[in-house]
């Protein structure tokens, strides 16, 4: 087989375009998809031919999970009573019935697959998709069986999600020898009308893995068309195909919605069936998913066996990180191939190759490439010559090390000159991952690395500065790179917190909850909020475990999703919260089918204080405003559903700036027509690199900001009152502010006599972060009509950089403001990314305005 032939299923590179004439179809294994029928309960055409078991191979096995054999890895859910699948070579774990995990509204979906040996799961979820999400299957029932050909399943039984006519059954089958689950799913019409117009496939939720398909980049975005979709994590991968070798999809940020059959009317009585196949890698890599593919296909494989030498021609151990990089001649690069838990030797689709040591254990093989040819049924060996082993060691000093040495960080690595900038990992871990290590203390020794000369650059958040140093790491040495890390910015009275964040126990966040908590204490974010979909999830425990509990407090709240409704009405936070250890989901509140106002109303039950902010209103079905539209007039929406009585607005969520302006203009709407709230930003963090903690973030005004570890329920009061009724808040990736207006602080009344208002603002960044302009914006004018502006340019005091400015605007009747601040140069190398995204923005919560002197304002 040519390499041409051989780049059917590779990992593509960002430069390969995506619709290379060498990617022909696969056929999964002839009659894969009637395998079913061999437990009587599909019909079986009459000219299927049976497909054997694997010669040898002992059975697959169903039973029910036990307590001690959960699986491991990141991503792992799997309890005891849910379903496991297995066979000597993978396991497989179907939730038990009940509300489900995530995004899936029952039990009966695929949420953990492993391989038997390694049992780690960085698998999300799979479940049912009908082309428009959250269309689903929602099972009541199921079953499992074993046959006599070897062959175990599990067959889930329900209706679909909105049309309780459609009856829903999915089987998932596999078989000894095999490492591929196929999924069978059926939808028969039982009412007597004709169905909606449907499509048909999966919903899934990557997890831990990075996704690809052939000629896509890693982590793309978008629609794909190909023989697969699969992720590749740190542990496993993972790829999907349907019976036929041709598999349609959309992409978004961790998720995949596939398309095997599109716009289907079903007539009474009418059913359609669609399978699928999903696999698990026998390694951590691409090549492992292209030889278990082609082998599905009933194509042949040789083997590949890598062996190392040092630059003296030594043989040496590979590292348990070690990869190679398989490339056509002068070509793209077509797949990887890991060291295993069997060597650093894998299964290889036959061809002529280039090979090149691409990294792990702190080795380089210096861009050299050699040539292999792979032959069928054959062992090809190969050797690569790479570097001695170099590492570094770093040390984020404290500036007082009374209490610790060394102090939570972030460490940023850029290759200079001919050295390239590292890649340490997926973007979603915490430790070392891309070109960056978040450390909980401080510390991390013989960090692996080429050699090289690297830019290292300290951070911790926007309070404190960046020391950076130029290092060059020798072959066969270990640096050391220890600087001390100064709090230069004065916060004193504001809390750092991010009340928006996600990781896997929403299925749709990669994030493990250990490395959430990590990402957050290294960015200075001194309370976290979790707010999973539908799920109370408490993270404090973790935070003392780690004894994190002087730098930070993690909350548990919920984010109320109503996707899965007939009529969604967008996503609203509730925090803090108590989270329920014996329900699934936390004791979160049932979402689905009711309206905000049902929820709203039954949130005020709640005894303990709490906030009630309404997220991203203005990203249509998960937006508020756009789903009860909102009046600009009156400032409600226009739905019955619609509920006025919540806290808070998320003004600024993650990096989507160009949707800020829109959203402050709605919070001005609130204000003018007398509904007061408070501004917030957060970042609705799914990742770690790229998607940081607490940029942004609110700074919340509270009765005492210090001795964190002192935290009780008293203190989560004061800052709920400091959101719901002082609302002094300052929404910043950078700059902090303080201001007063005649006087009175942020979220007071300030007393206009004459209408004439003083505005006062001091501006303090640290030295990596830059502002240039000002501006006063009103209730009344918006943000683009400021009633106020000037030009401002930093100074440095001591170790910070500061500003102060006074301006003077003018009101004849009553109003409010908001102060902003900007910047125009990012923010790198501390954040990385888009560059308009990453440029300094600080904005004031409202201070309101009494022109009429009668000692109020706009409902205040």
């Amino acid at each position: 087989m040519t390499v041409a032939r051989a780049a059917l299923l590779f990992l593509c590179v960002a430069a390969c375009g995506p619709n290379e004439d060498y990617t022909p179809q696969i056929r999964v294994a002839p009659g894969v998809a009637e395998r079913g029928c061999l437990a009587r309960l599909f019909p079986c055409p009459s000219d299927v031919v049976k497909v054997p078991a694997g010669a040898g191979a002992p059975p697959a096995r169903v039973h029910a999970l036990v307590s001690g054999e959960e699986l491991g890895g990141p991503s792992a859910v799997g309890r005891p009573g849910d379903l496991v699948l297995s066979n000597d070579e993978v396991v497989f774990v179907i939730d038990k019935l009940g509300s489900g995990a995530g995004f899936a509204e029952s039990g009966g979906n695929l949420v953990d697959a492993a391989d038997a040996r390694t049992k780690k799961d960085e698998l999300g979820q799979v479940f049912s998709y009908f082309g428009t999400f959250p269309r689903q299957g929602v099972y009541d029932a199921i079953t499992t069986g074993e046959a006599p050909d070897g062959s175990a399943f599990v067959l889930a039984r329900g209706k679909e999600l909105y049309d309780p006519s459609l009856e829903v059954t999915t089987r998932y089958s596999l078989r000894g020898g095999e490492r591929g689950l196929l999924l069978e799913t059926t939808v028969t019409n039982r009412g007597d009308h004709p169905s909606d117009k449907l499509s048909f496939g999966d919903a899934i939720q990557w997890g831990a893995t990075e996704k690809f398909a052939p000629g896509k980049s890693v982590n793309f975005r978008g629609p794909s068309s190909g023989p697969f979709i699969g992720g590749v994590g740190r542990y496993v991968s993972y790829a999907v195909t349907s019976t036929e070798g041709e598999i349609e999809a959309v992409s978004g940020g961790s998720w995949t919605d596939t398309l095997q059959q599109k716009d289907r009317i079903l007539a009474p009585g009418e059913a359609v069936t669609y399978a699928r196949v999903f696999v698990v890698g026998q390694r951590a890599d691409t090549s492992s998913l292209v030889g278990e593919l082609t082998r599905l296909s009933g194509g042949t494989l040789g083997v590949l066996a890598l062996t190392l030498l040092d630059e003296t021609g030594k043989e040496i151990a590979a590292p348990d990180e070690a990869k190679a990089i398989l490339s056509a001649a002068g070509g793209p690069d077509l797949m990887s191939l890991k060291k295993g838990p069997e060597g650093f030797e894998g299964e290889i689709v036959p061809g002529d190759y280039e090979l090149a040591y691409a990294s792990g254990g702190g080795r380089s093989g210096r861009g050299a490439k050699s040539k292999v040819h792979v032959i069928a049924g054959q062992v090809t060996r190969a050797t690569l010559t790479v570097s001695a082993a170099a590492s570094i060691s770093l040390a984020c000093n404290a500036e007082d090390p009374g209490a610790a040495a060394t102090i939570p960080c972030k460490v940023t690595f850029e290759g200079v000159a001919a050295t390239a900038t590292p890649d340490f990992g997926p973007t979603h871990a915490a430790g070392p991952a891309k070109n960056q290590v978040t450390t909980a203390t401080g510390k991390l020794d013989r960090l692996p690395i080429a050699p090289g000369r690297y830019r290292v650059t300290m951070s911790r958040g926007p309070e404190y500065d960046t020391p950076s140093s130029e290092i060059d790491v020798g072959a066969g040495k270990d640096e050391v790179y220890a600087s001390v890390l100064h709090r230069v910015v004065d916060t004193k009275g504001y809390l750092a917190t991010d009340f928006h964040q996600h990781t896997m126990l929403g299925t749709d966040s990669p994030v493990s909850t250990h490395d959430r908590v990590v990402s957050n204490v290294a960015e200075g974010v001194e309370v976290a909020v979790a707010t999973e979909h539908n799920v109370v999830a408490d993270f404090e425990p973790i935070v003392q475990e780690l004894g994190l509990g002087a730098w930070m407090v993690a909350l548990p709240g919920d984010e109320l999703t109503s996707d899965a409704s007939n009529k969604p009405w967008g996503h609203a936070n509730v925090y803090p919260l108590k989270a329920d250890p014996k329900d699934p989901r936390g004791g979160a509140l049932p979402v689905r089918d009711r309206t905000a106002r049902e929820l709203f109303a039954e949130l005020r039950k709640i005894p303990s204080p709490h906030v009630l902010q309404i997220n991203h209103p203005r990203t249509g079905i998960t937006g508020y405003f756009d789903q009860y539209k909102l009046d600009p007039a009156t400032g409600e929406g226009t739905d019955p559903g619609y509920d006025p009585a919540f806290d808070a607005l998320e003004v600024w969520n993650g990096r989507n700036v160009e949707s800020r302006d829109r959203v402050l203009d709605d919070f001005f709407v609130l204000l003018r027509t007398k509904h007061p709230v408070t501004a917030t930003a957060d970042t609705d963090t799914h990742g770690i690199v790229g998607q940081e903690a607490g940029y942004p973030r609110t700074y919340v005004r509270v009765a005492n900001d210090a001795h964190l570890e002192t935290w009780d329920d008293a203190r989560s009061l004061d800052l709920v009152k400091g959101v719901r009724e002082l609302r002094d808040v300052v929404l910043t990736n950078g700059p902090f502010l303080r201001v007063t207006v005649n006087g009175a602080p942020i979220g007071g009344i300030a007393r206009a006599r004459g209408g004439d208002v003083t505005v006062k603002v001091h501006v303090e960044c640290a030295p990596w972060i830059d502002v240039d302009s000002l501006q006063v914006s009103s209730a009344s004018g918006g943000h683009a009509h400021p009633v106020a502006a000037s030009a401002i340019k930093l100074k440095l005091d001591g170790k910070r950089m500061t500003a102060d400015a006074v301006l003077h605007a003018r009101f004849a009747r009553d109003d409010a403001i908001v102060v902003i601040a900007r910047g125009s140069k990012p923010m790198v190398p501390v954040l990385g990314g888009d560059p308009k995204e990453i440029v300094p923005y600080a904005m004031t919560g409202a201070v309101w305005v009494d022109a009429d002197g009668d000692g109020r304002s706009l409902g205040r």
